[in-house]
């Protein structure tokens, strides 16, 4: 079961607002309380009220929760104006050296959780509970992310015959849930939140509720998946007549979602019989969704719209494969035969 810091509510007191005008960068503008005796646990607790209050996913909250926490049960419930960088740095040190089973926390973890920390102290400076955010002086570090290895054609084709052909219990399920991870480009999570009420045959369209960000989000989808998520629907009489509301692709109980470390040892184990590649994941759906449809619109603002990214920067890194014709392309636009005048 997740642990989080219970947010119940409780009083600070501040007494009178100070206008700072000399601060650097994004704290220039703030208007800070003069400083609050306060200790780390109210803190915390006031922060991530804060954070519902301004909206954030309650999986990201989540996750601020357990950090802070990890925070706490380190250097105990103390006045937050006794914490140091130095205190800090060695929290770090030793988060870093004492990953899950007994391995080094790889950089990308620790660039999150820094970046909570950075976040906390920052927000308890702007709140005067500080004096000063020693945090400024934790840097992130660079990393260079793997490339995810997309599926092909081919191997979707061989993992969902394989799938149709079995008589597990749970192929239908299955088939139903690699097909939409292959042709509709969205997050595994995002996946795994829909309910059978989110799927529209008319509209061809999937309603995320638990889209990246917290916003909802209208995915459309092409016929051949259409067509898939119909039969699974016709086929499986029980999730049919069932209440709408209930997982499209349940656990192991109707009420219960399937949940992502399920459904990644349901690839394994299908990839596995099938034949295909054995570095390849859940995510490489994505992937290969977004190489796929780079390759027949040319067009990297759509890929990025479908795949829900804010930056089309982010896109790139999925259809780098994409841009392997680019010679053929430059040719055709640069052809003898092409009046330029």
């Amino acid at each position: 079961m997740k642990e989080a810091l219970n947010t119940t509510s409780f009083n600070i007191n501040i007494n009178h607002i100070v206008k700072i005008s000399t601060l650097p960068g994004a704290y220039r503008d703030y208007f800070l309380p003069e400083r609050t005796e306060i200790e780390l646990e109210a803190a915390i607790k006031a922060y991530l009220e804060h954070l519902k209050a301004s909206c954030l996913a309650a999986n990201t909250i989540y996750c601020y929760s357990r950090d802070l926490k990890r925070l706490l049960d380190k250097i105990g419930n103390i006045k937050l104006n006794l914490i140091s960088g130095g205190i800090l740095d060695k929290h770090l040190i030793q988060l870093r050296e004492t990953g899950l089973d007994s391995s080094t926390r790889s950089i990308v973890t620790m660039n999150k959780i820094k970046s909570v920390y950075r976040s906390f102290f920052k927000w308890c400076f702007i709140k005067g509970f500080i004096d000063k955010d020693f945090t400024l002086d934790i840097r992130l570090v660079r990393s260079n992310s793997m490339r995810t290895i997309p599926i092909n054609p081919e191997e979707i084709s061989a993992l969902l015959n394989t799938i149709s052909t079995s008589n597990d219990l749970h192929s239908q399920r299955d088939k139903a849930l690699f097909s939409v991870y292959a042709y509709s480009g969205i997050r595994r999570a995002e996946a795994l939140a829909l309910r059978i009420c989110d799927y529209d045959g008319n509209a061809k369209i999937l309603s995320l509720p638990k889209a990246k960000g917290g916003a909802k989000k209208i995915q459309p989808i092409p016929s051949i998946l259409s067509f898939m998520l119909d039969e699974y629907l016709d086929n499986d009489f029980s999730l049919k007549h069932s209440n709408c509301k209930l997982p499209l692709f349940p656990g192991n109980k109707p009420e219960d979602f399937l949940s992502g470390r399920q459904a990644g040892n349901r690839f394994d184990k299908w990839k596995r019989i099938a034949g295909i590649r054995k570095n390849l994941t859940t995510h490489s759906f994505r992937a290969s969704y977004a190489t796929q449809l780079y390759r027949s619109t040319k067009d990297p603002l759509l890929v990025s719209h479908l795949l829900g990214h804010r930056s089309v920067n982010t896109t790139t890194r999925y259809i780098k494969e994409g841009f392997t014709d680019i010679g053929d392309v430059l040719e055709k636009a640069f052809s003898p035969n092409v009046n330029f005048l």
